[in-house]
C-alpha cells in the first residue's frame, strides 16, 4: 500500500531581469503565473445550451513580487517600455516534496507596470511570451506573435496558424 504524500510547495524562487543577473527573490505569495484557459463560447441549439472551445486563450496575467528593492529592475522596466520590446523575466525556483527538491524555472516577457510597498517591488502585467519547465521538462509555452501555444508538447495553434498564415 502506498502511502500519502506530502502537498508539495515552492520553497525558494530568484527572479532575474533582462538577463542582467539577479534582480532579487520571491517566495510562493509574491509569485502568480499566468492562468492558461481558453476561451469558451455558450450556443443554444438542438434544446440544449452546449459550451465549446474557441481555440482562443485567454490573456497571460503574471505578477512577481521582489522581496527588495533594486535599481536594475527599475532601469530594465524602462528601458524595456521605451524600446516596446518589453522586458524579459526568468524565475528560477525549487518545490520540495517529501524531503524532495525538484527545480522549475518560469519565462516571462511583457510590458509590465511596475510599483513600490515598502521593500517590496511589484512587477504586474500581461505576457507576450510565457514558458514554463518543470525538473527539466517543458510544460508549457505560449508566444502570442507568432501564434504558438504549446501544452504538453502540443500546440493547440498550430492548425490555426496554417490556416491563416
Amino acid at each position: 500500500m502506498a502511502g500519502i504524500k506530502l502537498p508539495e510547495t515552492v520553497v525558494d524562487c530568484t527572479v532575474f531581469v533582462n538577463g542582467i543577473g539577479k534582480a532579487g527573490v520571491t517566495d510562493k505569495d509574491g509569485l502568480k503565473l499566468p492562468d492558461i484557459e481558453e476561451i469558451e463560447e455558450t450556443v443554444k441549439a438542438g434544446g440544449f445550451e452546449q459550451s465549446y472551445g474557441t481555440g482562443v486563450f485567454k490573456k497571460l496575467d503574471f505578477e512577481v513580487v521582489i522581496k527588495e528593492i533594486d535599481q536594475d529592475i527599475y532601469v530594465s522596466v524602462g528601458a524595456g517600455l521605451a524600446s516596446g520590446l518589453g522586458v524579459n523575466l526568468t524565475i528560477k525556483g525549487s518545490t520540495i516534496q517529501d524531503g524532495v527538491k525538484k527545480p522549475f524555472v518560469a519565462t516571462i516577457q511583457g510590458k509590465p507596470s511596475i510599483s513600490q510597498k515598502g521593500a517590496e517591488t511589484t512587477l504586474k502585467g500581461t505576457a507576450t511570451i510565457f514558458g514554463y519547465e518543470y525538473d527539466g521538462v517543458p510544460l508549457c509555452m505560449f508566444d502570442t506573435k507568432n501564434m504558438i501555444g504549446m501544452i504538453g508538447g502540443v500546440d493547440y495553434l498550430a492548425t490555426l496558424r496554417s490556416h491563416i498564415l
